[in-house]
């Protein structure tokens, strides 16, 4: 007894301590989801077609096409072109190149005032040079996931330099466009635009553009695009033909927007 009353005496007196309460660690904070990536505000197309044949015949066939598209707020601005050459035996048969800029401004949902300017050159129909510039409204007529209608209507200014000794024209005109884009499926698209000029002075003075392209997709940025236009010119210059067509088979680059994910 007098030695197990000496070891308790003994004993340290931190032993009488409370021990302190061990707190459970908070569990992980979950890991944040990174935000997607913003989307692009803008799309490039470019379409590159050619066509060669040799032997018998010596033909062929260049041509290039552009679209370039930005959007902000509230304005967005869009430009294009395109260039034909064709030549057979070594001669050529075929050239035509235009280019156009647009500039709009919203002014509600689905209206925007724009304003644009354009440049032909055609010498196979007789045109050294015609530039049109025009201001006019935009109206999206139908805006779907499958489906898209949009309308263009205003007044031009338009200059024609025809080639030879044909004096200089100037005409004021109207400014009617109607564009579809029509959606078949998830790769593959039908795109038609019919575009008339009439001149407000003389109604047997007018001209067309129709446009009708199939495009399908085969990866992320290419895609391949079978186009028909027709140009009609009711009034054209003396010694040349109303019509003009041209049917093109292209691969196109896209980047941007445009770009399928």
């Amino acid at each position: 007894m007098v030695v197990l009353g000496w070891i308790a005496a003994a004993e340290p007196a931190w032993a009488n301590r409370p021990r302190a309460r061990r707190h459970p660690q908070p569990p992980p904070a979950p890991s944040a989801t990174p935000s997607p990536a913003p989307q692009p505000t803008w799309d490039l197309k470019l379409g590159l077609s050619y066509l060669a044949t040799a032997g018998n015949t010596d033909n062929s066939s260049a041509g290039i096409d552009l679209g370039y598209h930005q959007e902000w707020s509230l304005w967005s601005v869009e430009a294009n072109g395109s260039a034909l050459r064709t030549s057979r035996n070594g001669r050529e048969t075929a050239e035509n190149a235009s280019c156009q800029v647009r500039g709009k401004r919203k002014i509600s949902d689905g209206l925007e005032a724009t304003a644009g300017l354009r440049g032909e050159v055609n010498r196979f129909a007789g045109v050294d040079l015609r530039t049109v510039a025009d201001t006019s409204l935009s109206w999206k007529a139908v805006e779907t996931p499958g489906w898209r209608v949009r309308t263009l209507w205003g007044l031009s200014w338009t200059r024609e330099d025809p080639r030879g000794e044909q004096p200089v024209r100037d005409a004021l005109g109207a400014l009617l466009q109607l564009q579809n884009t029509m959606k078949i499926s998830d790769a593959s698209e039908l795109n038609g635009q019919l575009t008339a000029w009439p001149n407000l002075g003389d109604v047997e003075d007018y001209r067309l553009n129709a446009n009708l392209a199939l495009q399908a997709a085969l990866n992320r940025h290419l895609a391949l695009r079978l186009g028909y236009d027709v140009k009609y010119d009711n009034e054209p210059v003396p010694g040349f033909e109303k019509v003009d067509t041209t049917s093109t088979a292209s691969l196109v680059v896209q980047l941007g927007r445009a770009a399928r994910h």
